[in-house]
């Protein structure tokens, strides 16, 4: 049957051509539109990542409640009017328990590595020029066990950190300031007297807003600055499996009055524009798929009628309904794995060219797009291609099998 499925594939080139266009640009489409926002998905997650982790603990801030203060004051039923209600921050962002997170996290199974940060605004200072950053300290071991950041080293090391009054700057901070690596620059984060530090590196992530605005030092260095020793108000926390971060981080949440996070709640922003992306891609590809579909239900659905005395030859000579209905749902898996194959080369060949364009924008550090080469992608677009293929088939297939050779004459 395959054989006969073939022939009367092959004596109708055109149309047989025309179809096979339809489910390859279906499945072509498929193929480049994932990749494209599948590796912006990566660029993005991996960004999100070097600043938040797999999971984010934080300091909550607690802000004076007037109501609470009457109470505590005057009592619950005390008679006050503020003239100046009370607000403002009740006590210094920190974390509430760090020792305990550390006994927690050096324990837990989970836990590939964690980082202890301590954030502080800070005044860098070169000659007349000066900027406001993040200023992040950290535990370089650490901190390159739980991130990226290594990678995005554009000179220097980030283990130079280990040093004491080291610092590494983001590119466009350096570039404001005028500053090259092994040059000093003066901080002041408000308090006490300003401190010299050496430039022993420069980081690129390629994100403007980040490059302007961040810099690294070590985590000692940071708090004896500020005059803060042993502050900690963020630890960053990496685990073997980056899927269980939402599960873990509640756990976490019922037993810490901290602020815990999974990266993808820390950019819910974010993910929602994602879950849209996908979104958009499937509905573009399924209405394509579709219309392919509706091409080889006509298609099928002429030839049959073209073929009818064909048909009841076949009948005739012993071929039953299940033999005929085979007949006609083979042409449809071919068209269907054919289509699907030619669309899966297409599709990979138009991702490759996408990579290659030079862009005037910036993207992790380069200029051209991310693109993702997901096997799986490749794998669902095949599959659709071929259920569309055999599900338009079947209704003409089936049609096809309940014609008799007495019917075919009469109608003739």
């Amino acid at each position: 049957m395959f054989f006969l499925s073939w022939r009367q594939l092959v004596t109708r080139k055109k149309q047989t051509f025309l179809i096979l266009l339809g489910i390859s640009f279906g499945t072509l489409l498929f193929v480049a539109i994932s990749g494209i926002q599948l590796g912006m998905r990566k660029y993005i997650s991996e960004q999100l990542l070097n600043n938040t982790a797999h999971i984010l603990i934080s300091s909550e801030e607690r802000k004076v409640d007037p109501i609470k203060v009457t109470d505590v004051l005057y009592g619950e039923n005390g008679m006050v009017r503020w003239i100046s209600a009370p607000s403002g921050l009740r006590e210094e962002v920190k974390l509430q328990n760090y020792n305990g997170w550390y006994d927690l996290l050096s324990h837990d199974p989970r836990v590939v590595d964690f980082s202890p940060r301590y954030i502080a605004q800070a005044v860098l200072t070169n000659g007349k020029f000066d900027t406001a950053v993040n200023l992040v300290g950290v535990i370089p071991d650490k901190h390159v066990r739980v991130t990226k950041i290594e990678k995005y080293i554009s000179e220097g090391k980030f283990s130079s950190l280990k040093g004491s009054n080291n610092i590494i700057l983001g590119s466009q901070v350096a570039d404001d300031l005028g500053l090259k690596v092994d040059q000093y620059v003066r901080i002041n984060a408000g308090k006490g007297n300003p401190k010299t530090f050496k430039v022993s590196g420069i980081f690129h992530f390629g994100n403007e807003q980040v490059d302007k605005s961040m810099a690294f030092a070590n985590l000692l260095d940071v708090q004896v600055l500020t005059k803060n020793p042993g502050r900690v108000n963020e630890i960053a926390v990496a685990l073997f499996d980056i899927d269980i971060s939402s599960e873990v981080a509640n756990e976490w949440q019922m037993i810490s009055s901290d602020k815990v996070q999974d990266w993808q709640e820390a950019n819910q922003s974010f993910m929602e524009m994602i879950k849209v992306q996908d979104l958009t891609r499937y509905f573009i590809t399924t209405a394509v798929l579709i219309v392919a579909a509706f091409g080889i239900y006509n298609v099928l659905t002429i030839m049959i009628n073209q073929k009818r005395k064909e048909i009841a030859i076949l009948r005739a000579i012993g071929y039953g309904p299940q033999k005929i209905f085979e007949l006609i749902l083979y042409q449809g898996l071919v068209l269907g794995i054919a289509g699907g194959a030619l669309g899966l080369l297409l599709g990979y060949l138009l991702c490759l060219y996408v990579g290659s364009i030079e862009l005037s924008i910036e993207i992790g550090g380069g200029h051209t797009l991310w693109i993702a080469y997901d096997l799986s992608t490749y794998f669902i677009a095949f599959i659709s291609a071929n259920i569309s293929s055999i599900i338009a088939s079947i209704i003409p297939a089936h049609a096809a099998s309940k014609l008799t050779p007495m019917e075919i004459i009469r109608s003739d």
